[in-house]
């Protein structure tokens, strides 16, 4: 970790990254400041899980000490791809997280804080890009102004053509599926990750790898995730991560990452009802930037539109039947393709 202390004597603050010693102040702070109850302040495994650095064995927050209080008046999470595969860490790509300044406290300093520690980002080390998935209105003001690329995720969804009545989603309209093709030689079956030994291009970027999804999905501390892969005459090609979530009696799958170019495919419509049969799926759906919506067409998916009639889900814990719409906001020099495993998007609320 680079800069280990940021200080200036005659200042209010010390704005510093948070060392392990932070933890239960990182805690308060979050339960106190963003949110009561809020799952990491309740559960250390996952905080650790997703901002314990792995390399430092620091916490992946930038913090602004009060050194008066010697409480925690703002902070700022990250993510670092190298948080869960150690040779991503020369790729310099980070996500952000949780970003936020006390509210009920007034001096000279806090009004420009926020900006202050977010600007401590850009000195992490091998910093090359940065995203906020999931933006608030004043997150995107700064966003803006700071003339980052700004946007909305996709949402695709492919409906079970079988299914007459949907529990989770809404106002679905089956005859809108593609006729189901057969796609020669592609084949689509649930794989062992940690016995996947074949090298994956990673086409997209922020750059993953076999090891990321292992440490990220696979060895995660309370979602249980599915690997499918996909074979193009018995080779594998690519590799889509999915979550089955069940709710009102029925399921969905969730597909949260994709490692492996998908672009060249043709349509699996026939391959994925197949496993939506198999799972007793009502729908499965994809949340992306970056892929053309072309991609996903030919592969059988169906666009939502947010404020159309036909409702799939987004947040589950709970549980709410609308859509939600997810701004975003990035900086790099490459095309940039974000899915919804990407930052701290796909983690629990609620802790069974």
């Amino acid at each position: 970790m680079g800069g280990s202390n940021i200080k200036d004597a005659k200042m209010i603050y010390s704005v510093k990254y948070a060392e392990s010693s932070d933890c239960l102040k990182i805690q308060s702070f979050i339960e106190k400041h963003w949110r009561k109850d809020h799952i990491l302040s309740l559960s250390k495994e996952l905080l650790d899980f997703q901002h314990l650095n792995p390399l430092s064995r620091k916490y992946n927050f930038i913090i602004a000490i009060n050194n008066t209080t010697a409480e925690i008046d703002a902070l700022l999470g990250f993510i670092p791809t190298y948080q869960y595969d150690k040779g991503l860490f020369e790729q310099g790509d980070y996500w952000g997280a949780i970003w936020k300044v006390r509210s009920d406290v007034q001096n000279a300093e806090i009004k420009n804080l926020g900006l202050s520690i977010w600007e401590k980002l850009f000195e992490l080390d091998n910093f090359r890009s940065w995203a906020a998935i999931g933006i608030s209105e004043i997150a995107k003001k700064i966003y803006t102004i700071s003339g980052m690329q700004i946007g909305e995720l996709a949402h695709y969804y492919l409906p079970n053509i079988n299914v007459k009545d949907f529990y989770i989603a809404d106002h679905v309209d089956v005859k809108q599926v593609p006729i189901p093709k057969y796609p020669g030689n592609i084949a689509i079956r649930e794989v062992r990750i940690e016995q996947i030994r074949e090298r994956i291009d990673c086409t997209y970027r922020p750059r993953k790898s076999i090891a990321y999804l292992k440490n990220r999905y696979l060895n995660h501390p309370f979602y249980k995730y599915h690997f499918w892969g996909i074979f193009d005459s018995e080779r594998l090609v690519s590799i889509w991560t999915l979550r089955i979530i069940k709710m009102n009696k029925s399921r969905a799958i969730r597909i949260v990452d994709i490692l492996g170019n998908i672009e060249y495919l043709p349509c699996l419509s026939a391959e994925l009802q197949k496993m939506l049969v198999d799972i007793g799926a009502e729908y499965m759906d994809i949340l992306n930037y970056g892929i053309n919506e072309e991609v996903f067409f030919n592969l059988g998916f169906l666009k939502l539109n947010p404020i159309g009639d036909v409702i799939i889900p987004n947040y589950f814990e709970p549980f709410e039947r609308k859509n939600i719409r997810i701004e975003f906001a990035y900086k790099a020099d490459f095309n940039y393709v974000i899915f919804k495993g990407d930052s701290d998007q796909d983690r629990p609320n609620i802790i069974q």
